[in-house]
């Protein structure tokens, strides 16, 4: 474990949750002498609190320990989930679910008409800002990932690529706040919601 890893990743989650030292500590229910400790490298957390904080901060221990460069695992499909249900959670990005599962005939898939689900992201939409940075990075992975796999390039190649990428992007994103409701706040919220948007 890189000491002064986990020192830069405990600042950086802390940032990105835009908690002062004793919020995040109270957070983590971690006293704070410990949290400055471990920031300033005079300590370093045992595995059980580094657990502790990857799974409150959902990010891998691999990352947190300085052991991977990616925050989140996908290694199953758990960690897919995980990962979808994050990412419609940040306030920066936004995307639409399509899901095409009704065909005629009875249902019946053919090879024009597959059953598949989409996500779409709008490189315009001025309520998500990096809607357009995702459009751009997906399109880079897009024709890399063909060149990888028509041998244009090699697999060195694409991970450089990668890379380059992964250091450019480095803007932090943020969690969408809901309020905590009662049933009758959410039934009028969905009222005025319907009737913003015509569906009523």
């Amino acid at each position: 474990m890189n000491n002064k890893t986990v020192s830069e990743r405990l600042k950086y989650l802390r940032s990105i949750n835009k908690k002062t030292q004793k919020e995040f500590a109270e957070f983590l229910g971690i006293p704070q002498p410990s949290i400055s400790a471990y920031e300033n490298r005079k300590n370093n957390p045992t595995i059980d609190v580094l657990i502790d904080i990857a799974d409150k901060c959902n990010v891998s221990l691999d990352w947190l320990a300085g052991r991977s460069d990616y925050t989140f695992g996908l290694s199953s499909m758990r960690d897919f989930v995980l990962f979808m249900y994050e990412l419609a959670m940040k306030k920066e990005i936004g995307f639409e679910i399509i899901v095409e599962n009704k065909f005629p005939n009875n249902d019946i898939e053919t090879d024009e008409n597959k059953w598949n689900a989409k996500l779409v992201f709008h490189g315009n939409d001025k309520d998500h800002p990096f809607n357009a940075d995702v459009c751009n990075i997906l399109k880079e992975l897009s024709d890399n990932l063909f060149d990888l796999e028509s041998y244009s390039i090699s697999k060195e190649q694409f991970d450089s690529m990668k890379n380059k990428s992964v250091e450019y992007y480095s803007l932090p994103l943020t969690q969408k706040e809901f309020e905590d409701l009662s049933r009758d706040e959410i039934l009028k919220k969905r009222i005025e919601y319907f009737k913003e948007n015509n569906s009523l």
